[in-house]
């Protein structure tokens, strides 16, 4: 279950209490005359409350016609945006909201309230009629195009488009425009992610989830007119139309005061900025020049290990003719006190680098990581949803198994070295296999442990197909952790596999044949989907 699904399900009791005191006033005749009254009182409390925590600044209102029915079109960025733009203008607004949140408690009695319009996704032939009659009586309705938040739901905030810096626009507001003749005022909302970004609430990442002081600015730009139309117009034209609305609304935006600060337009990372090293790589053979080969395999190491406890796959790969990068992640391959100063961004550079290095010779990639690996292997596929095919996740290290992992961070500041744990059960297989180091960096591992957080969160990002193998007897990684992957991840293609012997090192260990051809199984189905 999810943070806010929680949240919701504390908050329904207060909701239902709330239900009963409205149906008491609907009854008596109250509710309507009530809601005319506390409307004006709650907008300038609210308007106080925002000037003096948000130092709210309102650029352009004189865009806003002073009567008559407009559409405001704005960018969204925040659970805060409804709530500034209501009281941002001395005209009242309406806000459309998808129909989902009539199932949230207290948000709903929100909307309600003032007068909000549900639409359905997907297409929504009443309420569209709903919004063009609130439009054509006069009304100021405001409409967010991009539909959502980027980086809520399963939508990432790296989605958006390069060039306006905001989610694809939906059309309705263009549609509502040339069906009444009424102006769209595109609206730049700048700061409203630093004060309340969506980690904090939906996603509920950030403790506690309250709004933060951070300056925020409301632009208004100049009005923008579509003639009726007088015959149906294509989809083209429509996509061609909303295009302009989103720039225009982009103009308005200082992306340097999002949340994640952005720079527009956006380039599209595609180049390796520098190589990893390889323990082992393959590139295609027999292709002409300018030809990619259809599927290329990227291989990740754990956490204080050399490749060895992936490369039983080489063979396997040499044996399909399969292109593939065994990238050495940084800090490894060498001697434990390297592992100092190194932390989960160098790691998932390393992979990175080596994805797009081998994206420039096929043209997809599937991505096989064990325990870190896995937690890289899975950010690519989160981060490369055009790049990558699939992913293999082998005892990804989402949970451990050590309940005091998360004071790794405060030991790591008095002990700089602590024994690695062992990750076999198969003894004479620790004795012959073991290259691991006998150490780890406790701030490495420290930065493991954030990272494990971090990729839990990105888990929804997640839609390449995927095989998520776990022993149940692994004694890193809490086997938890491949259930929860399988639950969050929003790839339709998911599968669950099981071991029952092995230890953490799946493809050394007891049951390692099974594990290289349950991996190699999932390799050659994704490979025929590529051809």
């Amino acid at each position: 279950m999810e943070g806010y699904e929680v949240l919701n399900r504390a908050l329904m009791p207060v909701d239902q209490v709330i239900g009963l005191g409205i149906d008491a006033l609907k009854k008596a005749g109250l509710y309507d005359p009530l809601k005319g009254k506390v409307n004006n009182s709650v907008k300038s409390m609210l308007r106080k409350s925002f000037d003096k925590q948000y130092s709210l600044e309102v650029i352009g209102e004189e865009n806003i016609p002073a009567t008559g029915g407009c559409i405001i079109a704005s960018n969204h960025r925040s659970w805060l945006d409804a709530q500034v733009l209501g009281v941002a203008t001395e005209r009242r607004t309406y806000f459309v909201a998808k129909a989902d949140f009539k199932e949230w408690p207290m948000l709903r009695r929100m909307i309600d309230f003032f007068d909000g319009i549900y639409v359905k996704r997907g297409g929504d032939t009443e309420a569209m009629l709903q919004i063009i009659q609130a439009v054509n009586d006069g009304k100021v309705v405001v409409i967010f195009p991009e539909g959502t938040i980027p980086g809520e739901e399963d939508i990432p905030r790296w989605d958006v488009e390069k060039d306006t810096g905001l989610l694809k626009g939906h059309s309705g507001a263009v549609r509502i425009a040339m069906a009444t003749g009424a102006p769209i005022i595109p609206c730049g909302l700048s700061g409203t992610s630093q004060a309340y970004p969506p980690e904090a609430y939906p996603r509920m990442e950030i403790f506690p989830p309250i709004p933060k002081a951070a300056p925020v600015t409301i632009r208004f730009g100049k009005p923008i007119y579509f003639k009726k139309a007088a015959k149906e117009v294509t989809r083209d034209e429509l996509g061609k139309l909303t295009k302009k609305v989103m720039l225009s609304i982009s103009e308005l935006v200082d992306f340097t005061r999002d949340y994640v600060p952005t720079v527009i337009p956006i380039r599209d990372r595609t180049e390796p900025t520098s190589l990893p090293r390889y323990a082992f790589t393959r590139s295609p053979k027999g292709l002409k020049a300018g030809e990619k080969a259809p599927l290329g395999v990227l291989v990740l190491h754990g956490f204080t290990s050399d490749v060895h406890c992936v490369d039983p796959l080489v063979p396997f790969l040499d044996a399909e003719d399969l292109p593939y990068r065994l990238p050495i992640l940084r800090g490894h391959g060498t001697k434990y006190q390297d592992l100092q100063g190194v932390g989960n961004r160098d790691w998932f550079e390393d992979g990175e680098n080596a994805l797009l290095d081998l994206y420039r010779e096929c043209d997809k990639i599937l991505v096989v990581g064990l325990s870190m690996g896995g937690l890289v292997a899975l950010e690519l596929a989160a981060r490369h949803r055009d790049k990558v095919a699939g992913v293999a996740s082998v005892a990804a290290a989402v949970k451990f198994q050590d309940p005091l992992a998360f004071l790794t961070p405060v030991m790591a500041r008095f002990v700089k070295f602590w024994p690695s744990p062992n990750a076999y059960n198969d003894d004479e297989c620790r004795k012959r296999e073991n290259r691991n180091y006998p150490k780890f960096a406790t701030s490495a591992f420290a930065s493991l442990w954030e990272y494990s957080q971090k990729v839990q969160n990105l888990l929804s990002f997640v839609k390449a197909p995927i095989v998520i193998l776990e022993t149940k007897r692994d004694q890193v990684v809490a086997p938890v952790s491949a259930s929860i992957i399988h639950h969050k991840v929003s790839s339709k293609d998911k599968n669950l596999v099981w071991f029952e012997k092995s230890g953490h090192e799946m493809f050394l260990d007891n049951e390692a044949t099974a594990v290289t051809q349950t991996v190699m199984t999932f390799i050659r189905r994704i490979r025929a989907q590529q051809a």
